[in-house]
């Protein structure tokens, strides 16, 4: 009966999520609440369980990184290298594809996806625009190449994060595992764009349109722009130097935190706070500009997650997965991959991250190798670029495209 109760709410709060009925910070507070309720009157769900249900860990990398990468931007060094990038691809458009979703995938393997496109979206339209080039193909290629990115190493997106804080894997592990599968991947994806004749989506300006516009060559039209942002974008270089100064020092001891006993959010928070106070150009700014609202929301969907799994009803899930797949450990890999990209299509990355989680360590304690994490990160991945709903970034530069369509 409790079980039947909790599965009800969850399913009702996400689809209450996916039709943005109601916001979704609310809906999992109401549902944790719910599932709270449920578990005091049952009996399922203990006040130490509930606080044992909330992963600090992750909360605390997510919020160390959130403060690096707000105060680096500040710097504006990452526009800057954005707008050089467009420069050296003045109005080739398998050249501005190709650069800008490589930038794309460099930015996004140290910060969250979501930072990483509000800093690409408006220099690839703007871009896009002046070049005569259609920036929808450019966008969704930069989308997936961040979502590679994000799966790529620990601290690339938030279920990297959770799996990091979940298990004994470190940030070589990811790298090791993750880096160059995502890179093949980032490899077909061009090679996908070729395939599909993606020239007929590119449309440039003639040289005569190129002229009347700006009375010039059509080289400078599409290269004196460029100059002139470049020379509009102040970037503080000495605080830039230190923001990647204290990378470098965090990157290290990411990679030695297994020797050194040092928790991966105790580094991101100590490389937070240092940024904020020696790169940040306003604190202020930065301590107001983080979104909250992702703690906030994972937080209460931890409480929800531990409501369901102290019902018991995700062992009888990865119980099933291991029957159905004839205790084999790949086929295994394969169900959870699939099902967990389904699933991140209606529910995004992160709360099927923290869904799937307690699945895969069930069926880690039968594997010998630690493959059923990279499977479930793949399968998260895929699910997040297969649809604009798969994960936050998508959803924000669709409405930005959109938004720009009617300007």
């Amino acid at each position: 009966m409790s079980i039947m109760l909790v599965l009800l709410i969850f399913t009702a709060v996400f689809i209450l999520i996916f039709k943005q009925v109601v916001d979704r910070n609310y809906a999992v507070l109401y549902g944790a609440v719910a599932i709270v309720f449920l578990g005091q009157i049952f009996g399922f769900y203990a006040p130490l369980k509930i606080v044992q249900s909330v992963n600090l860990e992750t909360l605390l990398l997510l919020f160390g990184m959130m403060l690096y990468s707000t105060a680096m931007v500040q710097t504006n060094i990452f526009e800057s290298w954005g707008i050089k990038i467009g420069m050296f691809s003045k109005n080739e458009p398998w050249l501005i594809l190709v650069s800008f979703s490589l930038i794309t995938y460099a930015l996004s393997l140290f910060m969250n996806n979501l930072t990483a496109m509000l800093i690409m979206l408006p220099i690839t339209v703007s871009l896009c625009t002046r070049a005569g080039v259609r920036p929808i193909p450019i966008v969704i290629s930069e989308l997936i190449a961040s979502n590679l990115a994000g799966a790529s190493s620990m601290i690339g997106d938030f279920p990297n994060m959770l799996i990091a804080s979940s298990t004994p894997l470190h940030f070589l592990d990811f790298i090791i595992n993750m880096f160059p599968i995502c890179i093949l991947g980032l490899a077909l994806l061009f090679g996908l764009f070729c395939l599909r004749n993606e020239s007929l989506i590119f449309h440039k300006p003639t040289v005569a349109s190129a002229r009347s516009s700006k009375g010039n060559n059509e080289r400078d039209y599409f290269g004196a722009d460029h100059l002139e942002d470049a020379k509009t974008v102040v970037v503080n270089k000495r605080k830039a130097t230190i923001g990647l100064i204290i990378f470098s020092g965090m990157i290290t001891l990411f990679i030695f935190s297994e020797h050194l006993f040092i928790p991966p959010s105790f580094v991101a928070l100590v490389g937070g706070i240092l940024a904020l106070a020696f790169v940040a150009e306003t604190r202020m700014e930065v301590i107001t500009t983080i979104n909250y609202r992702d703690i906030f929301f994972f937080f209460f969907l931890f409480i929800m997650v531990g409501g369901v799994d102290a019902t018991g009803a995700l062992n009888y899930l990865s119980y099933y997965i291991w029957i159905f797949s004839n205790h084999n450990q790949y086929f295994q890999c394969i169900l959870t991959m699939f099902s967990a990209g389904f699933l991140t299509i209606f529910l995004n990355a992160g709360p099927t991250a923290t869904l799937f989680i307690p699945i895969a360590n069930d069926l880690y304690h039968f594997a010998d190798n630690d493959i059923i994490w990279w499977a479930l990160s793949l399968g998260i991945c895929a699910g997040s670029s297969a649809a604009i709903t798969g994960a936050t970034a998508g959803t924000v530069a669709a409405n930005y495209l959109e938004n720009y369509k009617k300007k």
